[in-house]
């Protein structure tokens, strides 16, 4: 019976070290479309695109799972009032995967001052920023953070009202040796398996959906190191709650949410305009969780009616 059980602690405690998995195949760099850009910040190749040279800037702050290619049937019309650029956070699109720095890039503190260090490196004084879903948490997150460099806030379909899932057991059990092992390639399937399902979810019609847009969100899954980063994304997620410090956002702050969002739904950004001193809130009927993609021409008219001026 000894040695029955010696057996099992043997293979629960070494086995998920022998276990090797696939974890992209190309460079970032490999994947850049012809319009990408690099910049390296803190030792990191952040992938970027720019469009437009106008005297007023606009950063654009994408959501969970995106990247620069959600804005790309929007960027193009706002260039024409604005020095327009987005892109890649942090263990997503096509922005370097790395884990030899000294610090960890894949926190919520770090996408504050990634953000800042951006608008440093492009000399850029005081943006516009527009977030859809989490990137309007980091949006609203840096305006508290570093109020006198927004002009205004553009919260799309916010992810606002977060709740931490990752409570302190749950981050106990995802740094135990053997589950970080594994844990990256677990994450990675079941990202891949429900991507359909999920970027459906995100359209109120998902007939809109193109083949250009499914490739677009799969191409980072081709990237080096894509399931260990976002493996290390969700342990450091930690959502603080922003929401009892709304009232100290003095900037004007227009609200986009698509009616039939699944993902967020419309009452948050009610709650979120009521909460806000110059707050406008936008509603477009039809439009999911993305309306920058489903729904270009009324969330530019929603956009540029507020401050194309």
């Amino acid at each position: 019976m000894k040695i029955v059980w010696f057996s099992i602690f043997v293979v629960v405690f070494f086995a998920p070290f022998f276990y090797f998995y696939e974890d992209g195949q190309l460079s970032h760099r490999e994947l850049a479309y012809p319009d990408s850009q690099f910049v390296k910040i803190d030792g990191l190749d952040i992938h970027y695109k720019i469009f437009g040279n106008r005297e007023r800037y606009m950063i654009l702050l994408h959501g969970f799972g995106s990247n620069t290619h959600t804005w790309e049937k929007v960027a193009g019309k706002l260039s024409e009032y604005y020095t327009v650029i987005s892109y890649d956070r942090p263990a997503f699109g096509l922005t370097e995967r790395r884990f030899d720095l000294k610090f960890n890039p894949y926190t919520n503190e770090y996408q504050v001052e990634l953000l800042k260090k951006m608008m440093d490196h492009f000399n850029i004084p005081k943006a516009i920023l527009v977030g859809n879903s989490a990137g309007g948490f980091v949006a609203l997150n840096f305006a508290l953070t570093y109020p006198q460099r927004v002009e205004a806030l553009v919260l799309v379909d916010a992810a606002v009202f977060n709740s931490d899932w990752t409570n302190g057991f749950v981050r106990f059990l995802m740094n135990i040796p053997q589950v970080n092992h594994v844990g990256p390639d677990i994450v990675g399937r079941l990202i891949v398996r429900s991507f359909e399902e999920a970027l459906s979810g995100a359209y109120f019609d998902p007939s809109k959906i193109t083949d250009q847009d499914r490739e677009a969100y799969t191409r980072p899954t081709k990237v080096l190191g894509w399931k260990k980063a976002l493996w290390e994304f969700t342990k450091s997620a930690n959502y603080k709650d922003i929401t009892k410090d709304l009232d100290k956002i003095d900037c004007p702050v227009l609200i986009i949410h698509g009616k039939q969002d699944r993902a967020i739904p419309l009452k948050s950004s009610e709650e979120l305009a009521k909460r806000l001193k110059d707050a406008t809130l936008c509603v477009i009927d039809n439009c999911g969780h993305v309306p920058q993609e489903e729904c270009p021409d009324e969330f530019l008219e929603c956009l540029i009616k507020a401050f194309g001026q």
